[in-house]
């Protein structure tokens, strides 16, 4: 492994495809790699994910110099895709999605370079969802889930490199355990891990809302290790919206949820995802969206104008919002959460925060709140790994800044 990419021999190029301007910025980066091979005709290149699943062999049209596309679920046999390059002439697709797909154990050690105070692991891959909007289903495959035992081996393994703060990854966790033996539910795993290792700081991403159960609500309350964040994505404010997006939930029972959740656990951090301009959004329901914004408040969100991704339902919807009209929604969306954003971030001010030192820069140490909150702070690098009480002094946009209380 080398950080170098000029003294790499392999360079592989991970992909998301939820958005168009995500496959722009592969083929961007192809380009800056192309010249990497006159000097260096023995380097292979390859891209792995979502993208790669979704072109296939069409990718080598655009990229010819590319040698492998790997999609998600033959990444975990990447080894032996590697060793046939030479048989397949310098070219291999791996593409295949099998619905008996399994995800297989996968203890690892931290890669070189990386923190090795943070970590993700997958707890499931695919979705059944089908909203109308995503290509998420067409190149991830169906839900699957890995059994709670490996998840428990490799957080283990983790925990025993070092590692303090986990985060479970799924295209919707909340829905984990379809087709175990075990019969175990999102809940129980979560369950699970705080009984095995209650010093931990554990998260999970991403959460469908028609899925958070009262049972995982009560999670927030229960388990000492699940941190005070949730990311939830609402995507719109406004339920004709949402029905021609395939949510499967209304405006009202969000606004539930999110309810029992501050009652549930009072402290908690709500982020979501917002998408402006999608087909047929009319003035009143992007105002719904807007308004929901101003009554919820969250921390943070991640908001995008809609994105057409090829086979999904609503390319094929013929009441699009123009370009320009859609980017005009999102800075409105952005402009509105910035201020909130802050007003929400400045509640931490004066207080008390226990924060997981996670890295260190030319500016100073990158402390993490158990609300997910980055926190900017001087100090010695020997401090990476601890977590320690801050003091906020001041709320910022996107971060806090803190000084080490003892």
């Amino acid at each position: 492994m080398t950080s170098n990419i000029e003294e790499a021999d392999l360079i592989l190029v991970n992909t998301c495809s939820i958005r168009e301007k995500a496959e722009h910025k592969l083929y961007s980066l192809l380009g800056r790699l192309k010249p990497l091979r006159k000097n260096k005709p023995h380097l292979k290149i390859g891209v792995t994910g979502c993208v790669a699943q979704q072109l296939g062999g069409n990718l080598f049209k655009k990229a010819p110099f590319v040698d492998m596309v790997i999609g998600p679920q033959c990444i975990y046999n990447i080894a032996e895709v590697i060793d046939s390059l030479s048989e397949a002439q310098g070219r291999v697709v791996a593409t295949t999605l099998s619905p008996n797909f399994q995800i297989p154990a996968a203890p690892r050690a931290p890669l070189p370079g990386r923190s090795t105070v943070r970590a993700f692991v997958t707890i499931m891959q695919g979705c059944d969802n089908f909203c109308t909007y995503c290509i998420v289903p067409f190149v991830r495959g169906r839900e699957v889930s890995r059994p709670a035992q490996d998840i428990l081996k490799e957080i283990d393994n983790l925990v025993k490199q070092g590692v303090k703060d986990i985060t479970l990854l799924g295209q919707n966790v909340n829905s984990y355990g379809k087709g175990l033996m075990s019969k175990t539910d999102f809940p129980g795993l979560l369950t699970m891990i705080d009984k095995n290792f209650p010093d931990l700081r554990l998260r999970f991403t991403t959460s469908h809302p028609k899925d958070l159960s009262d049972d995982l609500i009560s999670c927030f309350s229960d388990l000492k290790t699940l941190c005070e964040h949730l990311h939830l994505p609402v995507q719109a404010g406004s339920d004709q919206v949402l029905r021609r997006m395939n949510r499967k939930y209304t405006v009202e029972s969000y606004m539930e949820k999110v309810q029992k959740l501050r009652k549930s656990c009072p402290e908690i951090c709500l982020t979501t995802d917002i998408i402006a301009g999608f087909p047929g959004e009319t003035d009143q329901d992007f105002q719904g969206t807007m308004e929901l914004l101003r009554k919820i408040r969250f921390d943070q969100i991640f908001a995008f104008k809609y994105s057409e991704r090829p086979g999904t339902a609503a390319a094929g919807f013929d009441d699009k919002i123009p370009e320009e009209k859609r980017k005009e929604r999102l800075a409105q969306i952005l402009e509105l959460q910035n201020a909130i954003g802050l007003e929400q971030y400045k509640r931490y001010e004066n207080r008390i925060l226990e924060c997981l030192v996670e890295s260190s820069s030319n500016r100073g140490l990158q402390a993490r709140t158990r609300g997910n909150h980055v926190v900017n702070l001087t100090g010695d690098d020997q401090l990476i790994g601890q977590v320690l009480d801050i003091f906020i002094e001041k709320a910022c946009h996107h971060s806090l800044k803190g000084r080490i209380v003892n």
